[in-house]
């Protein structure tokens, strides 16, 4: 996945989509944004935003968020 993301662009991805583009669990994500969504703007980690019932989340910044911050995803023990 390409990680080369301009400042310009303005990526917003709904839940679903940061899971599929990262690798994460759909729920957890979801969990993500919620408790992002709970706290003041000027203190969360990710942007997000509550439209049509459902969340989406600053695509630069949910990458930041699993280089830097994330565990990443759990490996299939089976490979």
């Amino acid at each position: 996945m390409a990680r080369q993301i301009t400042p310009d662009q303005e990526i917003w991805v709904m839940t679903a989509e940061g899971a599929e583009l990262t690798g994460y669990n759909r729920q957890y994500v979801e969990k993500l944004a919620q408790k992002n969504w709970r706290l003041p703007e000027d203190e969360r980690l990710i942007k997000t935003r509550f439209r049509s019932r459902r969340y989406e989340m600053w695509l630069p910044d949910l990458l930041h968020y699993i280089d830097e911050i994330g565990y990443g995803p759990h490996q299939d023990k089976n490979k």
